[in-house]
């Protein structure tokens, strides 16, 4: 992908590890009915209903999801499902592993060129970042049918999109972005205050005067908003509540409090040991991540983080680390590490993948 900084030659390799991962995640399926049924839980039955029966009206009334609703959940992913199964005549289920196994690529081309920009580094350095991109645990939301690696390829391409001066392309992601997660807006802000108010580009952008930049930015600020503004124009139609994809969290156990307060809750209930271990971790990489001056990838991973604990732990490890910059933070990290620790971290990668992978195949809640 010559367009976004990658050789060719590297984006076969990016498709071949992809392709071995991918296989590897299938056979670990297939006694499970297949990868299509396997990874399909949770949220993703709430997006399949979207595709094929749209929004209702009415919550649902069951003891077990009482008062639960689809409009939680943003639009633009399951209109893209529906768009892929009418076009290609796939199942639902199927159609949503297509859509992250076409897109998974995509972000680990866009990663490995942000981080070569950013880093540099010979051959070596390169492949070693593909390569942790491609393993770390993290990446299985990515494959999943969730709106994970749809958000990650826009908020990454419209930051470099906006880096180089690309206003008309960044403007549009990040109205697509915010058409994908309600976290979408606020790191629209922060991309665009950081592109405004930068004393110079970051690496890999193009050269810009500030007052320039600063148009640039509030264009593509204003393009989220306007992102944002639809969905809410559109639940306002529908149900005379344009906020009601904030109010219906409380049915899923969601309320404004102060992190450290779910961080502790997360401590003094057993089966959220390891969302609060997993939040502690993130601010660890978030306070590195602003060491290393690395302002406004750690900036908008802080604010992902802050907005996602300040109403529940839940889910809080996939909000804050299937971020594509705490992704990039992360394997930043990983270079830092003794060339020696290279395979052996590697390895380590693909054996929590496994771990994660077979946990989330047979049900379980680590990675809900």
């Amino acid at each position: 992908m010559p367009a976004v900084g990658v050789p060719q030659r590297e984006f076969a390799g990016i498709m071949a590890q992809h392709g071995m991962l991918l296989l590897a995640l299938a056979v670990l399926a297939w006694p499970l009915g297949g990868l299509a049924g396997g990874l399909c839980h949770w949220d993703c039955l709430w997006y399949e209903q979207i595709a094929t029966r749209g929004y209702g009206v009415a919550p649902r009334t069951d003891a077990a999801d009482l008062g639960q609703a689809a409009w939680a959940f943003f639009p633009l992913y399951p209109l893209l499902l529906r768009a892929v199964m009418d076009a290609s005549g796939l199942g639902a289920h199927a159609a949503g592993v297509a859509i992250n196994a076409a897109l998974f690529p995509v972000l680990v081309a866009l990663a490995a060129a942000y981080l070569r920009q950013r880093c540099g580094g010979d051959r070596a350095d390169r492949a070693f970042r593909i390569a942790m991109l491609m393993v770390l645990p993290t990446g299985l939301w990515f494959r999943l049918p969730y709106t994970e690696c749809l958000y990650a390829v826009l908020l990454l391409g419209c930051v470099m999109a906006l880096a180089r001066g690309w206003c008309l392309g960044a403007a549009l992601l990040a109205a697509a972005l915010c058409l994908t997660r309600p976290t979408g807006v606020i790191c629209v802000l922060i991309a665009g205050l950081f592109h405004g108010l930068a004393r110079t580009p970051i690496p890999g952008g193009a050269p810009a005067a500030r007052p320039v930049r600063l148009l640039e930015g509030t264009a593509v600020v204003a393009a989220g908003g306007t992102g944002l503004a639809l969905y809410i124009l559109f639940l306002d139609r529908m149900l005379g509540d344009g906020l009601a994809f904030a109010h219906v969290q409380a049915a899923w156990g969601h309320q404004w409090r102060l992190p450290v307060l779910w961080i502790w809750k997360g401590f003094t209930r057993g089966r959220w040991v390891h969302l609060a271990i997993a939040a502690l971790l993130e601010i660890a990489l978030i306070v590195w991540g602003f060491r290393i001056r690395w302002r406004m990838e750690a900036a908008i991973v802080l604010a992902t983080f802050l907005l996602a604990c300040s109403g529940s732990i839940m889910s809080i490890h996939r909000i804050v680390l299937a971020n594509p910059f705490a992704m990039i933070l992360l394997v930043r990290l990983a270079c830092a590490a003794p060339p020696r620790w290279r395979r052996p971290l590697i390895l380590l990668c693909l054996i929590l993948d496994a771990a994660l992978a077979e946990n989330w195949l047979q049900g379980g809640h680590l990675l809900v």
